[in-house]
């Protein structure tokens, strides 16, 4: 390819609900101003709240409603020049149809760190030994997955971080004196949510007035919101569901915990949480850490260690001038590391690379 010609993108999720990758690299496609390279925005499944929220924001997105057919149709007509691939099983199928996509540079976005000795990650792994010269690369969003990819694949892997809109725009929480814990992630098994309430039961115990608020899709069942009225949590936790608006509920919060357990790359919910001045309190896996620094802008623990877990929190609710120290380093990493505009000029800059 030349750089003198406009690169077209085919940005395919695999879903059509809205994932920390979905609102991510959506928003990146979105803010592209490079007129030598155009997105568009596409999920291999049906309309949902993914295709929703894309048109709320001007955008044009395709549902492919898990057609090969149509997914071949659009290739051949619109004659994309990449395909970027959000999802593991979606990639698998577009390099068994490799003989279908001629000239098509496919690259896998991977946007977890697949080290885990659950049945997906070993198969990713497997797969990715034999099959990923199939593809012309990979993009991840943590070193963590770049350095689990480079023992797999000899492809190149670009680490380009997550970005977050311009924060001088976001308003400041009014006041500091709240014993609100906010976590917006979707309910799985990954996300640690059955340990959380445990530390949640440690933290009301020793601070009574604190309140917790669960952000997320509901992909358990209802197994969580049982489990908070097994515990006697109903009047200290409030499942609130999936939130297309959340700026306020973090404005209103004092402190930000992701439970998660394993699985993460670079999650943009600490970012998120991060521009509105919260200490965030999570595990050290995967990449968090690379967002987190312990004592900082934020705690972190051993993976499963309830009581520490527990223990950070209350630290934060009991000493809300360490909370605020914290989180007002958080903001400013995010305004030196995090923008929204770095994420795009990078993900340009490696697709107008490309021969």
């Amino acid at each position: 390819m030349s750089n003198l010609k406009k690169i077209n993108i085919l940005v395919l999720f695999s879903s059509s609900d809205i994932g920390g990758a979905e609102r991510s690299l959506s928003r990146m496609a979105l803010s592209n101003k490079d007129n030598s390279i155009s997105y568009q925005l596409a999920t291999f499944s049906n309309n949902g709240a993914w295709s929703k929220w894309i048109l709320s924001k001007t955008g044009n997105p395709i549902c492919l409603n898990h057609s090969f057919w149509k997914l071949v149709k659009y290739v051949y007509t619109e004659k994309p020049d990449v395909i970027y691939i959000i999802g593991f099983r979606l990639s698998v199928l577009l390099r068994l149809i490799k003989g279908f996509l001629p000239k098509i540079h496919l690259v896998q976005g991977v946007r977890w760190n697949p080290s885990s000795n659950n049945m997906l990650d070993k198969t990713f792994r497997f797969v990715e030994r034999l099959f990923g010269f199939l593809l012309y690369g990979y993009i991840v969003n943590s070193d963590s997955t770049r350095r689990s990819l480079s023992k797999l694949v000899k492809k190149n892997v670009a680490l380009i971080y997550n970005g977050i809109d311009d924060i001088q725009q976001v308003n400041l929480k009014k006041s500091n004196n709240k014993n609100i814990i906010i976590t917006v992630a979707n309910l799985s098994a990954r996300k640690g949510y059955e340990d959380y309430l445990k530390a949640i039961a440690i933290v009301v115990d020793k601070v009574p007035e604190s309140r917790f608020l669960f952000l997320g899709k509901d992909n358990l069942n209802g197994k969580i919101q049982q489990l908070i009225i097994d515990n006697n949590l109903e009047n200290s936790v409030q499942y609130l569901g999936f939130q297309e608006k959340i700026d306020q509920l973090l404005e209103d919060s004092a402190v930000f915990v992701l439970p998660s357990l394993y699985g993460e790359g670079c999650p943009t919910s600490i970012l998120e949480a991060f521009s509105f001045s919260l200490p965030v309190v999570a595990y050290k896996i995967d990449g968090i850490p690379e967002l987190v620094t312990h004592g900082v802008d934020g705690l972190l623990f051993d993976a499963g260690d309830v009581n520490a877990l527990a223990e950070g929190i209350i630290s934060l609710l009991l000493d809300p001038e360490k909370s605020i120290k914290m989180g007002t380093s958080g903001r400013q990493k995010v305004k030196d590391y995090f923008l929204l505009n770095d994420m795009v000029k990078k993900h340009n800059d490696y697709f107008l690379e490309l021969k």
